[in-house]
Parts: C-alpha cells; structure tokens; sequence
C-alpha cells in the first residue's frame, strides 16, 4: 500500500509537469569594423603672391580630395551598420 501511495504520488508529481517552454531573447550585438587606410587630406599651403585662378584651384583641389575622404569613410559607415 504503501509503495501505491508513493507510486501514485510520483506519477501525479512529474506526470503533470509541462516541457520547460523556449524563450528567444535577442540582444544587439556590436561588431567592430576594420577601418580602412584612408590616406588624410593634407591642407594645401596658398601663397600671397600666387593669382586667383591658382588660389582656386588649390582650393578646389582640396575639396574634392575632402569629398573623396568622406565618401569612403560614409561608405564604410554604412557597411558596418
């Protein structure tokens, strides 16, 4: 009888325990992306005595040399987002 009460007990105990249910949790993970080697736009020297056109062109040089540093270093922005 007494191994009945203990059989039934058990059987009652673990018969009405449920799978342990799966939780998915999601967590932003960082991931470090390599800079690349992007050579830095030295700033040009202009000369007082240089002439306008010179001036402007030294000028704009140097802000498409910019526009290019930027591009590539927006460009790797995006690829590590």
């Amino acid at each position: 009888m007494r191994r009945l009460i203990i059989l039934a007990s058990s059987l009652f105990m673990f018969g009405c325990a449920t799978a342990p249910q799966v939780q998915v949790v999601e967590k932003e993970v960082f991931v470090r992306c390599p800079v690349p080697e992007v050579p830095k736009t030295e700033r040009p020297v202009i000369k007082r005595d240089a002439t306008y056109p010179e001036k402007l062109k030294t000028l704009l040089d140097y802000l498409f040399q910019l526009e290019w540093e930027n591009e590539i270093l927006r460009s790797v922005l995006d690829a590590c987002k």
